[in-house]
């Protein structure tokens, strides 16, 4: 393993030595570059998916204001409140006694009343090592609502319980153990769940189980509490991990990882173990035959090939860049796009998942000759071309670094999965192309992205 870090390298040299451009190592190099089309859900979204709930911000000012102009801009500001704290208060111990005058506040003056908490408490917490759990038992006692610890700090982005994964976990400890089971099944980390009606919804229900359950489908407090009493769990992108094996730990429930991909191979092989683990809730161990599977799935194969070939006839020879906005698994998207026949020259990422390797792999061989460039590296700074490097962007980061003409704003694998997921890749890079030119910035304001 080399020291010699960079901000971008072709694949082929890439797959002999990932750390280079890809991974903590690479990223904890330099300083990081935030473009304009840089930025998430974030963690206030993400815990805002609890409904009912508010939100209680505990942060010097600085910390809270680009979360409060989001809240604003995205009309969530009636859910969330901040409590803002200074020095005195941090150095002189009244820290806790704040919060709880500030609950206090929020359950007395809220209407409707929340029937959730969550307080949220910055990098200064991690610093100060607070032990809330006394206070969190006060507030619980007195308002007669769960009240749950969350964290914002970034400090912890390269850690092992990062703030996009700790904000999943703390989400799903609103849930407690149920006197009955039934036959749903939760999707993790999703920030948005395929739709009911989706292939996988299909698939589930086609072995006795459903609905899908996640926090969006979700109409009240009650109701989200009721998935305590699914079957089952599916993990479909890393961010859930904390928060599965939490539901392991604390309500015994059985979690499958199957994390978002685009390549056929790749679906398949995450289909067969859904269907193992479906079939194993019930106590059977039968294997599946992959001839089965890919024949369950013939007319979806049969759609993504009609895709392909009017894909092939729009873009010609064009050149597509593709980033990790648009994915969790750009490699296996990039894989999948290649193997259509799509020229895709240039992919903007700064991490490697190890579910990543295997494409990352694959896709040197098939095609060494794409870029692969880390957004948030120092060198980008200044970086954006006066001519496009790409015709086509998928992704806001990758929208931004080419400066294509056209940007499809797939964010985030939203409803994605399976072979449905890659035909919605496939239908939105026909429609944007034909469309014409985009403009980025509307794009990336109506999308709503948080730093």
């Amino acid at each position: 393993m080399t020291d010699l870090y960079t901000d971008e390298l072709l694949l082929e040299e890439l797959a002999a030595d990932p750390g280079r451009v890809l991974g903590k190592g690479a990223t904890n190099a330099s300083l990081h570059y935030c473009s304009p089309a840089h930025g998430g859900w974030g963690v206030v979204k993400v815990a805002l998916l609890v409904p009912e709930s508010y939100l209680v911000f505990v942060c010097p000012s600085a910390c809270g204001r680009h979360g409060a102009i989001a809240a604003i801009e995205q009309g969530y500001r009636n859910k969330i409140g901040y409590l803002c704290i200074s020095d005195n208060e941090i150095i002189l111990g009244g820290y806790e006694e704040e919060i709880e005058r500030g609950v206090r506040e929020v359950m007395n003056r809220v209407k409707p009343r929340p029937k959730a908490l969550m307080v949220f408490v910055s990098c200064i917490d991690d610093l100060l090592g607070t032990d809330h759990t006394a206070s969190l038992a006060r507030m619980e006692a007195e308002h007669g609502v769960p009240v749950k610890l969350a964290r914002m700090n970034p400090i912890s982005m390269d850690g092992k319980l990062p703030p996009g994964m700790r904000v999943q976990k703390t989400i799903y400890e609103f849930l407690e153990p149920a006197d009955e089971k039934d036959r749903g099944i939760i999707l993790l980390g999703a920030y948005r769940p395929p739709a009911q009606d989706s292939e996988l919804g299909r698939l589930i229900r086609e072995y006795g189980f459903g609905p899908i359950r996640h926090p969006e489908y979700c109409a009240d407090f009650g109701e989200y509490q009721a998935m305590a009493r699914s079957a089952g769990a599916i993990m479909i992108r890393p961010e859930g991990k904390a928060a599965g094996e939490q539901l392991s730990k604390e309500l015994g429930m059985p979690m499958l990882r199957a994390f978002m991909a685009f390549d056929r191979d790749q679906i398949l092989e995450n289909y067969r173990n859904i269907i193992a683990f479906l079939k194993g809730l019930d106590g059977n161990t039968e294997p599946m035959i992959t001839g089965d599977v890919e024949s369950l799935f013939s007319p979806a194969m049969e759609r993504i090939a009609r895709l392909e070939a009017e894909a092939r006839e729009v873009l010609g020879t064009a050149a597509v860049a593709v980033d990790s906005t648009v994915t969790i698994s750009p490699f296996s998207l990039a894989l999948a796009l290649v193997k259509s026949g799509i020229n895709v020259n240039r992919i903007y990422t700064s991490q490697l998942p190890a579910h990543e390797k295997e494409s990352l792999a694959e896709l040197a061989r098939l095609k060494g000759d794409i870029i692969v460039t880390s957004p948030t590296h120092i060198r980008r700074y200044g970086s954006r071309p006066e001519k496009p490097r790409s015709d086509i962007a998928l992704g806001f980061e990758a929208g931004y670094a080419t400066a294509a003409p056209v940007t499809v704003p797939l964010a985030f694998d939203e409803q994605m999965y399976g072979l449905d997921g890659y035909a919605m890749v496939l239908d939105a890079i026909i429609q944007f192309s034909r469309k014409g030119a985009s403009d980025l910035r509307e794009q990336v304001k109506e999308y709503g992205l948080v730093v």
